[in-house]
């Protein structure tokens, strides 16, 4: 048999390699696995296309736009200073910009073929991230010489690159005022067709299988019995909703659904139904939560229905090294094409290619807007998906003009349906159209699902609202009115007050109650471990008094008599509100609301800066004249106007999306504050987990996978505390960190020091 071709270079014979052995056998060892560079690019270019015909079926120009990326991505490759990097392992040799530079600039001696900046600027970031417009052509400028070098050795040995760089290409149609997410599709189609052929994988678009899972659905629903007969007569009717609406052309909706009404399993029937009715157009759901609570409850719920094995629950991200930038931010340190044969990631996370995702909204949105591989990669299946958006109000204001104009794009480019959904529906709309400045859909963007949101309030209000926030009070004050009830819930602003006002609580029932304390300084474990303790209490009749950080105000299913809730945003009130009877047992028996609220302002009023303090300023501006009630849909309207039309909504990303900076965009796009660092925790199973991680230092596939209920993730500052006592790295690079045992609390979570007596104990 032939060996691989060989051609002269400066009378030195070479072989042109793609990838070297990953376990470091040299080229001529028996059972090396070298990878030839043309294999390489002929099956990215063959893997990329393929993606793209699942993502834009009928968009042959977008199918082969993908092809011709695939081929010149690694084109720099060719140069003598690479191969001679594969082989001895030393030195640093770009290869990105020289494929990128061929594909926009071409042959300087020749008149350019191509120019495809779109082509270019997602060959040029393969690796380190879509550079900006400007930074890309300056690169360009100065490797297009260089480039045009290697064009005769790259066309002997892969002879499609001659037929692309030959003038045989088609024009490429102008996708200017779709740029952006064009430029995205085609570098996500890229990305993960190098990242599989690297790693040996292959697609697997398993199908959504929506008609027997909607049957699911169904089998799963019919045997509900939670709730009085009322509220189980309002849910059936919210579902009948919204499988009535699936069948509609429109592919922005709206469900708004008071707390209580079933919005979980009902979205998820629209979807089913779309997708079965639908089943050419649309290949998998997606679920967007805004609260890792929600995502662990939900998650657990559809995997009850569907099997455990059906839904891919993501958001904790692959190990990735972190520096500080600040002590706000978190920046991330560009990838190796090491990372990805090496790293044990589970590739579905990496690209979601898996029927049901349950993601966060953090992710969600930070992958259509970020600029790096790992986050980009899953964008591409993101094409053709009914996507859920739980909890819709709580969307940044400071990011909402792009997230707008994204899901728009998405629905009107690439096939996705959006369902909004939400118990205190936001202003997404501008009141007339005629307002061009501001950056909100127009009137009738947005169809609703519930056919009368208004009736829905007024009928599943279950909770009366007591307003106690002309007098500021201290925490031992808020701790007596919990300890005179039985079962009570209280959430608070921010972790310390958490914290606090549970030692308050402590000293105030001398333990006569059972205290749960809920923050996201526990580990997913731990707090599902407690809400299954506290529903139990609750349904038993039990003591039970709650303490807990906003996690817990949205989607989770818990019904306390009694609820308490410090002065905030007027929809997280409301939420709030909806853990107050929420099965509608005790307004039943009285023949008006059962549940009470009573809203309060703490002495030390500290809450999250920026957005969510204005936003706690309005609803205390409206509060003050009139006892604001679940169902005062009119006042609802009024806290979001007053909350958009009084704010920059995020136009200058807008902008930036026009101009193509990929780079300074993902630098200032950020749903959260920063990212976290995620730190591995002792917590119950996860103690001999942690142990085994430590012990061998490798993060394997089933390791990785069974330690993500054991993670807390830290801002920048928090890992600054906790790791000069309480952390250990557990690899040179520092992308993995495990928490000592002493510094997990079985009550209150990750503690960031040690106390003289913890290193006896």
């Amino acid at each position: 048999m032939p060996g691989p071709p060989q051609f002269t270079v400066n009378l030195v014979p070479m072989i042109f390699w793609a990838h070297s052995d990953p376990s470091g056998l040299p080229p001529e060892a028996p059972g090396a696995k070298w990878q030839l560079l043309s294999e390489h690019l002929t099956n990215v270019a063959a893997l990329s296309r393929t993606l793209a015909c699942y993502a834009a079926p009928a968009d042959t120009h977008f199918q082969d736009l993908a092809h011709w990326a695939g081929l010149l991505h690694d084109y720099g490759k060719y140069t003598d200073c690479f191969q001679q990097r594969i082989r001895t392992g030393k030195g640093k040799c770009p290869h990105a910009i020289h494929g990128a530079a061929m594909a926009f600039a071409g042959n300087p001696a020749e008149r350019p073929s191509l120019r495809a900046a779109h082509i270019g600027m997602a060959v040029a970031g393969h690796h380190a991230g879509i550079p900006d417009n400007s930074e890309f052509r300056d690169q360009v400028k100065k490797r297009r010489k260089e480039a045009a070098e290697l064009l005769d050795r790259a066309k002997r040995d892969l002879p499609a690159i001659g037929a692309l760089l030959g003038g045989g290409a088609p024009n490429l149609e102008d996708v200017s005022k779709r740029f952006d997410l064009y430029t995205r599709m085609l570098f996500s189609c890229l990305v993960d067709a190098d990242r599989m052929d690297t790693a040996g994988r292959s697609i697997a678009q398993a199908p959504l299988d929506a008609k027997n899972r909607l049957a699911a659905l169904l089998s799963h629903t019919s045997q509900l019995r939670g709730g009085t007969e009322s509220v189980q007569a309002i849910r059936r009717e919210i579902f009948e909703d919204c499988l009535t609406a699936a069948e509609w052309p429109d592919r922005l909706l709206s469900l708004s659904v008071p707390t209580g009404g079933g919005k979980t399993l009902a979205s998820m029937g629209f979807a089913l139904k779309r997708a079965a009715i639908q089943q050419d157009q649309y290949r998998r759901i997606i679920v967007v939560i805004p609260y890792l609570s929600i995502i662990e409850q939900n998650a657990a719920v559809y995997s009850k229905i569907f099997g455990n094995d059906a839904v891919l629950e993501h958001h904790s991200g692959a190990p990735l090294k972190l520096s500080l930038k600040d002590r706000e931010h978190f920046g991330i340190e560009a990838e190796s094409e090491d990372d990805y044969q090496g790293l044990a990631r589970r590739p579905e996370t990496e690209n979601w290619d898996a029927p049901l995702i349950v993601t966060t909204s953090v992710r969600f949105f930070e992958s259509l807007f970020s600029h790096r591989p790992a986050d980009l990669r899953r964008v591409h299946n993101i094409a053709r998906s009914i996507v859920i958006l739980d909890e819709v109000q709580v969307l940044p204001r400071r990011l909402l003009a792009p997230l707008l104009e994204i899901m728009v794009e998405l629905t009107r480019d690439w096939g996705c349906t959006f369902v909004l959904a939400t118990a205190t529906k936001p202003a997404f709309e501008r009141q007339t159209a005629a307002h061009s400045a501001d950056a909100r859909w127009n009137p009738g963007t947005v169809r609703e699902i519930a056919r009368s949101p208004q009736d829905l309030h007024k009928r599943l209000r279950r909770v009366q609202i007591e307003w106690r926030i002309r007098d500021a009070v201290d925490w031992p004050e808020v701790a007596q009115w919990m300890a005179a009830e039985r079962q009570a819930l209280c959430v608070v602003n921010v972790r310390d007050h958490a914290a606090k006002l549970f030692d308050e609580l402590a000293v105030a029932t001398n333990g006569r109650h059972s205290l749960f304390h809920l923050s996201t300084r526990m580990c997913p474990a731990h707090r599902l471990q407690r809400i299954a303790e506290i529903r139990e209490r609750l349904q038993s009749g039990m003591p039970c008094l709650v303490v807990s950080t906003q996690l817990v105000e949205a989607g989770v299913d818990l019904d306390f008599p009694a609820t308490f809730r410090a002065l905030g945003p007027l929809d997280s009130i409301v939420q709030v509100a909806g853990r107050a009877d929420r099965e509608g047992r005790l307004t039943e028996a009285l023949g008006a609301p059962g549940g009470r609220l009573i809203v309060f302002k703490p002495v030390d009023h500290r809450m999250p800066p920026n957005e969510y303090a204005h936003a706690a300023g309005v609803t205390e501006s409206l509060a003050a004249g009139r006892s604001i009630q679940t169902d005062d849909l009119d006042v609802m309207a009024m806290f979001f106007e007053r909350y958009y039309g009084e704010a920059d909504l995020g136009t200058a990303f807008v902008e930036m999306r026009k101009l193509a900076q990929f780079h300074k965009l993902a630098d200032e796009f950020e749903m959260i504050s920063s990212r976290t660092q995620d730190v591995f925790v002792p917590y119950g199973d996860g103690k001999p987990l942690t142990e085994e991680l430590l012990s061998t230092r490798i993060l394997n596939a089933h390791l990785r996978k069974s330690l993500q209920p054991y993670v807390v993730g830290l801002q920048p500052w928090e890992f600054q505390a906790a790791r000069k006592q309480v952390l250990m790295a557990v690899d040179p690079e520092e992308r993995l960190w495990i928490a000592v045992h002493a510094a997990y609390d079985s009550e209150k979570g990750l503690r960031f020091s040690l106390e003289t007596e913890d290193y006896f104990a």
